[in-house]
């Protein structure tokens, strides 16, 4: 059960921040906003470069977790 609340709570932060990316948000002002370290902010900013500048939260959430898995 705790990996799946893992895995939603990580989901929910992709979201959380392709909504922020969408807004013109940076790296820094996210993480600040979401009370998360820049060090978990930026790479999953950098994971979402490819999906900008729609950031398309199902597409983006669903390529993440393929890379967490592999």
């Amino acid at each position: 059960m705790g990996l799946f609340k893992k895995e939603g709570r990580e989901d929910h932060l992709v979201r959380q921040v392709c909504r922020k990316l969408r807004k013109g948000k940076s790296v820094e002002l996210i993480a600040d906003e979401l009370e998360e370290d820049i060090s978990v902010i930026k790479p999953i900013c950098e994971e979402l470069a490819p999906f900008a500048p729609d950031f398309d939260e199902e597409k983006a959430s669903a390529e993440i977790r393929q890379l967490v898995i592999l």
